[in-house]
């Protein structure tokens, strides 16, 4: 078992904010640990726009500057077509701006609870040592923000 601040330093915006970076006392096993460190990492991205259209994210070499996703608000979740787009839009920022994760399969679905929003599941392996580790995703997207959920 790892201590929450033994295992995750402190992200660089927050250290940047003055998050404080004490011991939560929280106990978390190395698995739970990189769990969740990844599903802050992936609200963190997931809520945070860049100035790129769609198409300029999917088809030209977004830099760090760029970190984020595009504005997506053109895209309905009751266009089958517009769900696979966004699917690509979130399995390219995953792999810009999360190298821990690989084998990432991406599914956007409408969420049946709010007729705007969509559900996104992601499947991903992510090291573990010497080992891989299988983590999913349940990410809850909305013109507003996003949410997070993991498993692994």
């Amino acid at each position: 078992m790892h201590t929450l601040s033994a295992v995750l330093p402190l992200p660089l915006f927050d250290r940047f904010g003055g998050a404080s970076s004490g011991s939560s006392g929280v106990r978390l096993s190395a698995t739970e640990a990189l769990q969740l460190s990844l599903q802050l990492d992936l609200t963190r991205l997931f809520n945070v726009r860049n100035a790129l259209t769609i198409a300029q994210f999917l088809g030209t070499s977004p830099t760090a500057l760029d970190y984020g996703l595009p504005d997506t608000l053109g895209l309905s979740v009751q266009s089958a077509t517009d769900l696979q787009r966004w699917e690509l839009v979130i399995a390219r920022a995953i792999a810009l701006y999360e190298p821990r994760l690989s084998q990432v399969r991406v599914v956007v679905m409408p969420d049946r609870s709010k007729p705007t929003a969509a559900r996104v599941t992601i499947m991903a392996m992510a090291a573990m040592g010497s080992q891989m580790c299988r983590f999913d995703f349940d990410i809850a997207l909305d013109e507003r923000s996003a949410s997070a959920q993991a498993h692994a």
